[in-house]
């Protein structure tokens, strides 16, 4: 597996412990979290917890999970915590300049060359940008549910998409 992906602005990358303080400044910031699979984080340790489980995952063939770089400064994930499904996250200032999509493109090219043979999602039905950006790269709506995930207190609902590789 690809230790790094570049593209003409961004590097993903494998995660590293030093990769906490940076996404912890990402994963507090409500705007930022309102779609994730969990509130926003409440402290650095929570965060380095889960850096940790990215860093787990490295090696391991049912993961492909990246941290995303631009200039030197990490701007978020993107990559399966566990395959086939693919998760991003940009911090809020990195949205709405095509990051998100020169990332995926990149992500869905490495898992073709990986032999990989399709991409599945979860997105909640607000999050009309997320959703967009699936389509744009070919992701097909497979169905929908209700109330899928709990987030503190809210229930949310899930919209399923899939990419043929």
């Amino acid at each position: 597996m690809a230790e790094e992906i570049r593209t003409a602005r961004l590097r993903l990358r494998r995660a590293v412990p030093e990769d906490a303080e940076p996404m912890h400044r990402i994963m507090r910031d409500p705007a930022t979290m309102r779609y994730w699979s969990s509130l926003p984080h409440e402290s650095l340790p929570v965060t380095r917890e889960w850096v940790a489980s990215m860093m787990g995952s490295v090696g391991d063939p049912a993961s492909d999970d990246f941290i995303v770089e631009r200039n030197g400064e990490v701007i978020g994930k993107l990559g399966c915590h566990r395959l086939p499904e693919v998760g991003f996250l940009l911090a809020a200032d990195c949205c709405g300049q095509g990051l998100a999509s020169e990332g995926l493109a990149a992500f869905i090219a490495h898992r073709r060359a990986s032999d990989g043979t399709e991409l599945t999602a979860d997105t909640d039905p607000r999050n009309g940008p997320s959703m967009r950006l699936l389509q744009r790269h070919g992701f097909v709506e497979t169905g929908r549910a209700s109330r899928t995930w709990l987030i503190g207190t809210e229930w949310c609902d899930s919209i399923y998409w899939r990419l043929m590789l």
